[in-house]
């Protein structure tokens, strides 16, 4: 998780520079540019379907996997293997649902584009893109233990995990300069490369209601409610390098496909959090604990060690800040990169 957006700071600008610079001299080494005319602009409408992964902000559900994994399945398991058939587990998972991933997601956006020579275009335009991937899981672990009353039953121990407000979102947008520099096959079809790059505007969100639950032989319940959310925003960078065709339908209106790879990426998440606890039991309710932060995103190591194992996960957090990262600390990194297919519109002006 340890990651840095120095490289490619360095290096995607300058690969646009030299791209910006090769096209208009390939383009005056094949032909004249066309004389400055209003009906060498054109609108271009898309939207299309990004595959991408952020490993990072997923890692928040694999927390809350391992979570559930650790203290009612791992935890259970131990004991039983522990004594035997004195002590027998009975559990079950609603729909075997499990924590999702925020994964690929639609795009869409639009470009004010410039031919300036047969062979090459500029453009200008927005792109976005969002995803909200929510989660409901529910657990039951049911003991039945015999192992510490003289082998007499001692009623049915219920244990309760339940998380129905499990949320992890994405959203960006990120003004971009273009070239496209193509080739017309025959009348109707062409053929272009596309290159383009620009700053990137990232938001994330994660959410979680945990709730556990547990009642003993005597029917004395206890419960708590642990709820927390978190806002982060972030600076960044784009770009996309790939293919596109194109179809001419009329003198005025054209069809497109474009296939590229979309580097987005921000470090640096910085935003709001909050918090609320309540616990409670068969005896009445303590007033619930709240709290508000506001800090960088950041991962901590945890480790929790008990009779039945060892927890080491990395919890996902905007609450703990010091001065550097030490050992237990490593960075969060907003990744929206990946495969795009868009398709689209084209409306000479």
């Amino acid at each position: 998780m340890e990651t840095s957006l120095k490289k490619p700071l360095f290096t995607l600008p300058l690969l646009l520079l030299a791209i910006f610079a090769f096209f208009p001299r390939t383009a005056e080494a094949q032909e004249e540019g066309y004389a400055f005319s209003l009906s060498n602009f054109s609108l271009e409408l898309l939207g299309g379907y990004t595959g991408l992964n952020p490993k990072d902000l997923n890692a928040a559900a694999s927390y809350e996997e391992a979570y559930l994994q650790y203290y009612y399945v791992t935890r259970f398991n131990y004991y039983r293997s522990l004594y035997g058939d004195g002590y027998r587990v009975t559990s079950s998972r609603n729909d075997n649902a499990r924590f999702a991933n925020v994964t690929g997601g639609p795009s869409y956006g639009f470009r004010l584009r410039y031919n300036l020579s047969p062979t090459l275009g500029l453009s200008i335009g927005i792109q976005f893109l969002n995803r909200t991937k929510s989660s409901n899981v529910a657990m039951n672990v049911d003991v039945m233990d015999s192992t510490h009353s003289g082998g007499q039953n001692i009623g049915a121990l219920s244990y309760q995990y339940q998380n129905p407000g499990f949320l992890l979102s994405y959203s960006a947008w990120s003004p971009q300069l273009a070239a496209h520099f193509g080739w017309n096959i025959g009348q109707a079809l062409r053929l272009e490369l596309l290159v383009a790059g620009g700053p990137l505007y990232a938001e994330c969100r994660t959410v979680s209601e945990r709730r556990t639950a547990s009642t003993d032989q005597t029917g004395f319940r206890s419960e708590t409610v642990y709820a927390v959310e978190m806002k982060g925003e972030a600076k960044g960078l784009s770009g996309e390098l790939g293919g596109r065709a194109g179809l001419r339908l009329t003198s005025f209106l054209g069809f497109f496909v474009e296939g590229v790879f979309a580097f987005r990426a921000a470090d640096e998440v910085q935003g709001t959090g909050w918090s609320r606890t309540v616990i409670s039991d068969s005896n009445g309710s303590q007033a619930p604990v709240t709290a508000s932060w506001n800090g960088r995103w950041t991962f901590i190591r945890q480790n929790v060690t008990a009779d039945w194992g060892r927890f080491q996960e990395n919890l996902l957090q905007n609450q703990i800040e010091i001065f550097g990262f030490g050992s237990n600390f490593q960075k969060f990194m907003i990744d929206l990169s990946g495969f795009q297919l868009k398709a689209g519109l084209n409306f000479r002006i």
